[in-house]
């Protein structure tokens, strides 16, 4: 395999400590597969992904890449599957480690259609793969389960996907029958998906995101959509998630708030002392509840997680 102009030259003393990350990954991804490494090298396993969305979809297909961009940040912000220690930090998500990458000699590289300018510097290194369209896709759910598709196709594991895509039309189904036993008096009022960004700004979540498509699937309303987008109060918004101020929130007063995650560290306690946020309904008792850290253009596993902790919080006598 040429690299000639794409890669520098590296001391001996780098090539050696590039050489030793690479056989740990290995043997990593092997045991991951419970194979030897000459095994794990016939399989085809040998992945890298340069996005953290993409990793969850390869993970849920019970396959572990030996490298990934920044890995703290997959743990931090998809969280789920698990990623299992020993993956390779190949550097940043549009700014990789070219050597490392090549010294990790991957069988396939995953990236995404912002990763386009420099996809053929990627193809000198290994068959590379685009995935992650679904993100801008007007109904993401339904285009995330054709990629997963395609990803299972590359890596032989059709059969795992097809597990995924049922196991996930089972969860939408079983959180969608759990919500509508437990409908109150008048139906659900419509929510508001957010993460807060600091005390005065939230960011919500709209038309064309994965999780307004996962309420309308369970039944509920995005209240995004119904007050800010059609401009009930003003100027309407855009776009599948877009920063607001706290008092744009009144456009839709009976409605709840359902947090993604906490937010930094004080954000909470920032917002409970705002005297605007005081002000507005959503601080009383019972407006608001926070789920779990879910990514907001996560894959099938995300999905799942959005839906079951939507269900469990909008069923809770805390939120309703």
């Amino acid at each position: 395999m040429s690299v000639d102009g794409l890669i520098a030259p590296v001391s001996e003393k780098r090539r050696l400590y590039l050489r030793a990350m690479v056989a740990a990954a290995l043997g990593m991804t092997a045991a991951a597969h419970g194979a030897t490494p000459d095994a794990a090298n016939r399989a085809s396993r040998r992945i890298i992904v340069l996005n953290w969305d993409l990793t969850e979809m390869l993970l849920s297909l019970g396959v572990t890449p030996v490298g990934v961009p920044a890995p703290a940040w997959y743990v931090s912000s998809v969280v789920e599957p698990p990623l299992p220690p020993g993956v390779v930090d190949v550097g940043l998500l549009f700014q990789p480690n070219y050597d490392l990458l090549y010294e990790l000699r991957p069988d396939l590289l995953v990236i995404t259609p912002a990763h386009a300018s420099v996809r053929a510097s990627f193809e000198r290194i290994a068959p590379t793969l685009t995935l992650g369209a679904y993100t801008m896709d007007p109904q993401p759910y339904r285009a995330m389960r054709g990629e997963a598709m395609t990803l299972a196709r590359h890596l032989g594991v059709e059969a795992k996907a097809e597990a995924l895509l049922n196991a996930t039309t089972g969860v939408l189904a079983q959180s969608r029958a759990t919500l509508d036993a437990a409908t109150p008096t008048g139906g659900y009022p419509a929510v508001y998906v957010a993460q807060l960004v600091d005390d005065r700004h939230l960011r919500v979540f709209g038309t064309g995101s994965m999780f307004d498509e996962i309420l309308q699937t369970l039944g509920l309303r995005n209240a995004a959509v119904t007050a800010l987008e059609r401009g009930s109060n003003g100027a309407g918004l855009g776009g599948s998630a877009y920063i607001v101020e706290l008092d744009r929130l009144a456009a839709a007063p009976d409605a709840r708030i359902l947090w993604i995650g906490s937010g930094a560290p004080g954000n909470l306690a920032g917002l409970q002392r705002n005297p605007v946020w005081r002000q507005l309904p959503f601080s009383q008792a019972g407006r608001t509840a926070t789920l779990p850290v879910i990514s907001a253009t996560g894959a099938l596993i995300s999905v799942q997680r959005f839906a079951r902790a939507v269900a469990n919080a909008m069923q809770s006598s805390h939120v309703i």
